[in-house]
């Protein structure tokens, strides 16, 4: 990234060949994803369990050349499904982190994240239980499902 200081981040090379950068893992609820925004801003949990890499970092890594985004989803009878992205880009601060572009679908898994519709996650600001930003008018979609995520009108995906 041109002009920032390099940061740490998790990868792997079990899925989908070499060379992914993870940013976030939820394996049995050991880590409390119910968290401020500020919090989602610098990312928690640890790398070898839990976590969540941080909406800055994302914002950074996908600020200046396309990132693919491969979502891994595994349900408890180790049945694995996938979904991946061309093109995954994140807004920043003032903008709210928001999902700005995932670019063409491919997998198994069903395109949660650019429906097509007014209920798709892409183009929508990230929120948290402390910070709504959905466009659900009743509830506010992070508060009610205990964490944050590009929420529409709390329909779809929650990863």
């Amino acid at each position: 990234m041109p002009g920032a200081d390099p940061i740490l981040v998790p990868c792997d090379s079990k899925f989908a060949g070499a060379g992914w950068t993870v940013i976030q893992r939820r394996i049995n609820g050991s880590v409390n994803f119910n968290r401020t925004w500020i919090e989602y801003k610098n990312g928690f949990g640890r790398f070898r369990t839990e976590f969540w890499l941080g909406l800055e970092k994302l914002h950074l890594m996908t600020k200046f050349q396309p990132h693919e985004l491969y979502i891994q989803l595994e349900d408890f009878k180790n049945e694995k499904r996938y979904a991946r992205y061309s093109n995954f880009s994140v807004g920043n601060e003032a903008q709210s982190y928001e999902l700005l572009s995932v670019g063409e679908y491919s997998g198994n898994a069903g395109n949660a994240l650019d429906t097509g519709d007014e209920n798709s996650a892409k183009n929508m600001k990230f929120s948290t239980p402390d910070q709504d930003n959905d466009k659900w008018n009743h509830f506010n979609c992070a508060a009610d499902y205990a964490s944050g995520w590009w929420f529409n009108e709390c329909l779809w995906w929650l990863v």
